[in-house]
């Protein structure tokens, strides 16, 4: 590592590897946990070596002339420090991509979830209405499920599915099992009595045959409306990893 009294521990030629890199200022600044300002010093002063010996100007001052002499290896040296870092920061970006990716296939799942829940009625009843039209499908239910991922418009989903007479049905069969095992779970809960409650609110305002509003939900439980909501939000955040499979959201 090379350094001077004025740049004490500082690697100086890690320095001058990440700015030839293309890397700003501030970021070098950052991975050395030195202060901008004192990057740049380095690499105005530093940036250039001298060379050995020294010539005499006419005036029989001595002059050194400088320039930046690197061997081979500390080439190597200084690329592959570089790449390391490079490939660390390509990693740390991909990471926070990845996590974002997933952040938004969840939102998505939730929402579809919400879709299913609102438009279920009229799904059902399009279903016993065609139930003549059915064909032989190899489509699942989540094959289903996948397919309304890549669309953002609702209107354009819930027609997707209603396009075919089996793939509603289909649909309608996952909503109705899945959450005869959301009931399940809700029965052998620890704290059974508040998942029930929270089964039986997003049962009401959406499932039942006469739905109620929050209001009504409320004075049915016996609880404010904004119990109501809050129990309708961890019901079909549940909901939503049953009808999408485990991995569709971080249940509580």
């Amino acid at each position: 590592m090379r350094t001077d009294k004025n740049h004490k521990d500082i690697d100086i030629k890690k320095v001058a590897a990440l700015h030839s890199a293309g890397w700003r200022s501030e970021r070098i600044a950052a991975e050395m946990g030195i202060m901008v300002e004192k990057v740049e010093e380095i690499l105005r002063n530093y940036e250039e070596k001298p060379l050995k010996g020294s010539e005499k100007t006419k005036e029989g001052h001595s002059q050194q002339e400088s320039l930046l002499i690197l061997t081979p290896t500390e080439l190597r040296e200084i690329y592959k420090e570089a790449a390391a870092i490079g490939a660390r920061e390509a990693l740390k970006t991909f990471e926070q991509e990845r996590k974002k990716e997933y952040s938004g296939r969840a939102d998505r799942r939730l929402r579809n979830t919400k879709l299913l829940l609102r438009n279920y009625h009229m799904l059902k009843e399009h279903a016993e209405n065609s139930v003549f039209g059915r064909t032989q499908m190899k489509e699942s239910a989540l094959d289903i499920l996948e397919s309304m991922m890549s669309i953002y418009n609702d209107e354009i989903i819930i027609q997707s599915i209603k396009n075919s007479a089996t793939r509603t049905a289909i649909i309608v069969s996952h909503i109705e099992t899945m959450f005869g095992l959301y009931y399940s779970y809700c029965e052998r809960s620890a704290n059974r009595e508040i998942d029930l409650r929270r089964y039986l609110v997003v049962w009401d305002m959406y499932m039942a045959e006469e739905t109620l509003s929050a209001k009504e939900v409320a004075e049915k439980q016996n609880i404010s409306k904004d119990s109501v909501y809050s129990d309708l939000r961890i019901g079909i955040e549940r909901l939503t990893a049953l009808i999408f499979g485990v991995d569709g959201l971080n249940v509580r």
